[in-house]
């Protein structure tokens, strides 16, 4: 099986450019709220705005890209290269700006203008699938590609972690845009472009119009549990690093060794999972995953101990791989049509979870404490395990007119 992914066209570069952002990321998120609030002076509702604001650009990019990027005459590759060029510029902010409010203003913007990379991506890898003969390992290819992003968040805290001690936030950033950088470097020198190929329909057939979020329920409902899903999410990764470093009074190096073990149980998580997705239904493993993850928040606030946290990685690491490796796939075999729109609404769920996750997760451990906020996201998991009980099964006929 792994030998027939392979052969997809730019598999092997996007395998790569997935762990480059997965490192990317990874190197500076699990820090990022210790430089503002520490470093920069930011406040953690201030921090909270700039995040929802960054998701809200991310949100507002994404969909208007997703409007014209399953057209034929759409490059992914360019799109490509221009998000990884403003995430660099984004990252760059550290070295120019000491403001607080200029410091919020620059991130939100090129950060937001360099949301595409992500869907694009995953679309683009959709078409590759789509033109091989590997198109019915189509949801284990793209657990494989989401679990190549996991892998690079295995290393990039432990990185982050070293460049923080030996050089500093500049050591962190710089670590950050090289990613980047060699992301951008790889796409320019390897990408090739996928030809999409005339399909001729059979008589009777009926084009299926674009779909519409609001309009069309089997969209939203499931498109509302995630947004939960991912609410509860970064309202821990929010939160999480100053639990450990303010309220348990633990080493920042417990933070990165937190980070860090998730995400490497997170890939064989994510490998086994996309090998059971052919023999059970997504939504089941996604029900599984939201009871796992929201009792792994609920446990935080009763044991209050790093040691508990690190067991419990085993749980959240599930819950995540199931969210992540398991999501794409799941509007992507919505909407087999529309691989663009639907990788854009897989991230724009996580985008818009990761606006009010952020958003609530400043004010809500200012309201209820750093030690009850994981109840919260807790409750938002539960919320979405509710949401995912009323989902159903799609069938194309019903996105034509």
């Amino acid at each position: 099986m792994f030998r027939d992914l392979m052969k997809i066209k730019n598999y092997k570069l996007f395998l790569l450019d997935m762990i480059l952002l997965g490192m990317a990321l990874a190197i500076t998120v699990p820090f990022f709220i210790l430089y503002a609030t520490q470093e920069l002076g930011m406040t953690r509702g201030m921090y909270g705005i700039m995040m929802a604001l960054f998701a809200l650009a991310g949100f507002l990019v994404n969909t208007i890209v997703a409007r014209f990027s399953d057209k034929a005459d759409f490059k992914r590759k360019y799109m490509i290269l221009f998000s990884l060029s403003m995430s660099c510029i984004a990252f760059s902010s550290y070295f120019f700006v000491q403001t607080p409010v200029i410091f919020i203003m620059m991130y939100v913007f090129f950060a937001g203008m360099g949301a595409p990379a992500m869907p694009q991506l995953y679309a683009s890898a959709r078409e590759s699938i789509n033109e091989s003969a590997s198109v019915k390992h189509a949801a284990f290819a793209n657990t494989v590609l989401r679990s190549m992003f996991s892998f690079g968040f295995l290393f990039g805290p432990l990185v982050g972690t070293v460049l923080l001690k030996q050089f500093g936030y500049a050591g962190l950033f710089g670590g950050t845009i090289l990613c980047y950088l060699t992301a951008l470097l790889t796409i320019i020198i390897f990408y090739k472009e996928v030809e999409k190929k005339e399909v001729v329909r059979e008589a009777g057939y009926v084009e299926p119009v674009t779909p519409n979020l609001l309009r069309d329920m089997f969209l939203l409902i499931p498109f509302l549990a995630f947004v939960f899903l991912h609410v509860g999410q970064w309202m821990y990764t929010l939160n999480m690093p100053l639990f450990v470093t303010e309220y348990l009074h633990a080493k920042e190096a417990n933070v990165g060794y937190l980070a860090s073990l998730c995400a490497g149980l997170e890939v064989p998580f994510m490998i086994i999972l996309g090998i059971m997705s052919a023999k059970m239904e997504t939504r089941t493993l996604l029900m599984i995953g939201a009871i796992l993850g929201g009792g792994y928040y609920f446990s935080i606030g009763i044991f209050d101990n790093v040691v508990a946290m690190l067991i419990g990685q085993i749980g959240l690491a599930f819950f995540l791989a199931i969210l992540l490796g398991l999501g794409i796939s799941y509007f992507q075999d919505i909407l087999p049509d529309f691989p663009g729109y639907a990788s854009t609404l897989f991230s724009n769920a996580m985008i818009v979870g990761q606006l009010v996750g952020n958003l609530l997760g400043g004010f809500m451990s200012d309201i209820v404490g750093l030690s009850n906020v994981f109840f919260v996201s807790a409750a938002f998991v539960m919320l979405a395990f509710v949401l995912l009980i009323f989902t159903k099964p799609v069938r194309m006929e019903d996105i034509v007119e």
